[in-house]
């Protein structure tokens, strides 16, 4: 790289000891900065491991706030330290370290010519590097083999995400009305709404080994009419109250759209709209206060 530049590694950790020494080591091959870990409550041996291979500044641990809050906590981290760039890697994804190192100047160089809000992120494979993970293969970068250059795609999950502190100060953090699953596509609406944009470096390449998951269709309904309501409930101004009442009506509006015909005339529709509908309720209360925090922070939800 032309110059030493700075970038914090943040690496979410529940029960990950079976992947750790992997990943660090990548990360620390590239040359690109350090890691940041938060412990999630292990119960396998990877705090311990974390004490032992990082840092003390580099490692904490607290209760399982869930997936967004603890990248949240690694990006608070960042702000303060003034990196040149957050790198969010999974615990169960390793880098390929030259092209991490190529990524990094990438996107710096494009931040530095006036691209300010853009996510780069790799080719992904499985962890063997065999096969190109499915839903990168299938859903989020279709097309990916005819490219040479980066080139931009409406959506790529949070397995690897590499953006400037620009970037995390205009679009925030992730909300914590998620646990885990649908956060990442929030933070993406938002990152669209700003004016941003993510991409894909074909020079670069990630070993995810993690499996797709063989979840009913009911099931993904459900946290895809939940990150809806998410989503448009913290981008207006309605009180709890207001929002049950038109509950209804949001779920047929979904439920009409094209591509759901099919689900509706089945019933998965329904039956992921009613669990959502249940864990909407049960949140609304905790959704309210989140908003009204988030308002009066200079940066949403996060407090550097």
């Amino acid at each position: 790289m032309s110059r030493s530049v700075e970038v914090l590694h943040i690496v979410v950790v529940y029960n990950g000891l079976n992947w750790l020494p992997d990943v660090v080591d990548s990360v620390r091959a590239s040359g690109t900065g350090e890691v940041w870990a938060i412990d999630h409550g292990s119960s396998d041996g990877s705090w311990e491991w974390l004490r032992d291979h990082l840092p003390e500044a580099n490692r904490i641990q607290g209760p399982n706030a869930g997936f967004g809050e603890g990248n949240n906590r690694g990006l608070e981290e960042a702000l303060r330290r003034n990196v040149d760039a957050v790198h969010l890697l999974n615990q169960d994804a390793k880098v390929d370290p030259t092209g991490m190192a190529t990524q990094v100047e990438w996107l710096l160089d494009r931040a530095n010519r006036g691209h300010r809000l853009e996510v780069s992120s790799p080719i992904h494979w499985d962890w063997t590097g065999t096969e190109p993970y499915w839903h990168f293969d299938h859903l989020y970068a279709k097309g990916w083999r005819e490219q040479e250059a980066p080139f931009e795609v409406r959506f790529i999950n949070a397995a690897a995400w590499l953006m400037t502190l620009d970037t995390v100060r205009t679009v925030g953090g992730f909300n914590p009305a998620f646990f885990m699953y649908g956060e990442d596509n929030e933070w993406a609406h938002r990152l669209r709404r700003a004016g941003g944009s993510f991409w894909i470096h074909p020079d670069a390449s990630l070993y995810h080994d993690e499996r797709v998951k063989p979840w009913p269709k009911a099931t993904i309904l459900e946290r895809m009419a939940y990150a809806d309501e998410v989503t448009r409930f913290f981008e207006g101004d309605d009180t709890a109250e207001a929002w049950r009442k038109a509950a209804t009506g949001r779920a047929i509006g979904r439920a009409l759209h094209r591509s759901r015909w099919a689900d509706s005339l089945m019933g998965t529709m329904w039956k992921g709209e009613r669990a959502a509908a249940r864990r909407v309720a049960e949140d609304l209360p905790r959704w309210t206060e989140l908003r009204a925090a988030m308002r009066t922070h200079d940066i949403p939800h996060l407090t550097p």
